[in-house]
């Protein structure tokens, strides 16, 4: 993503040269200099040691800057000079505006401040065009989120329904375990009645052979005896 932000940064003018300085630049004295506090400037810098994230994002702003750097000095030249020290005083600025004069005479506070503007621009339109980014990004990530909610949420909800009938099933069946259980139960005595007719029936029929083949006996041992 963050190449992707490093195309916004267009430059005013590819094609126009920028002009070779008259003579080297001399280096800003240290020493003899009254630091001005810049209390946004340390809390940035505090902020990008501890935070990678925000130093990865800061070195794309300043390379973005350098990427549009406009033709000639100008601020963005005065904006690096005055950095390389770091927390600057009057003196360093007035010698770094004093060196610029010897590399473009034409120079003014006015035509610095007038350029700075165009850099903050800058910053600010690329800086709302990654928050146009950032919250697609997040739309999308929502709108996709939200889905994968619904789908799962659908899938739930179906597996519920599935146990819900599986448990009305289950009663159901527990039901017809119980009833014939207790049909179960009373098979024997439902069935004793017919059980015992049969088995007196069995009985009698017994007791009438017997009856019937012990009278036969009786007539034939008669008919041995007393017939000869």
């Amino acid at each position: 993503m963050l190449k992707n932000w490093k195309s916004l940064f267009l430059k005013p003018d590819e094609n126009e040269a920028k002009p070779e300085p008259a003579s080297e630049a001399p280096s800003f004295p240290v020493g003899n200099s009254t630091p001005a506090f810049n209390p946004a400037s340390e809390a940035l810098t505090a902020k990008v040691i501890t935070d990678p994230v925000v130093s990865e994002v800061l070195e794309v702003y300043e390379s973005g800057l350098d990427s549009i750097n406009m033709p000639g000095y100008d601020f963005y030249e005065f904006y690096k000079a005055v950095s390389t020290i770091g927390v600057a005083g009057e003196q360093t600025y007035q010698m770094a505006f004093q060196m610029a004069k010897t590399l473009d005479k034409t120079l003014t506070p006015q035509k610095l401040l007038l350029d700075a503007e165009f850099y903050i621009s800058k910053i600010n339109e690329v800086h709302n065009q990654y928050v146009n980014q950032g919250q697609q990004k997040l739309s999308a990530l929502e709108e996709q989120k939200s889905s994968e909610k619904t789908k799962l949420t659908a899938e739930v909800d179906k597996a519920s329904m599935r146990i819900t009938q599986l448990r009305a099933e289950l009663q159901q069946l527990e039901a017809d375990i119980s009833h014939k259980k207790t049909l179960l139960s009373k098979i024997d005595e439902s069935h004793y009645p017919k059980e015992k007719a049969v088995r007196e029936k069995l009985n009698a029929n017994d007791l009438a052979r017997k009856t019937s083949i012990d009278r036969l006996n009786t007539i034939k041992e008669g008919i041995q005896r007393f017939i000869k």
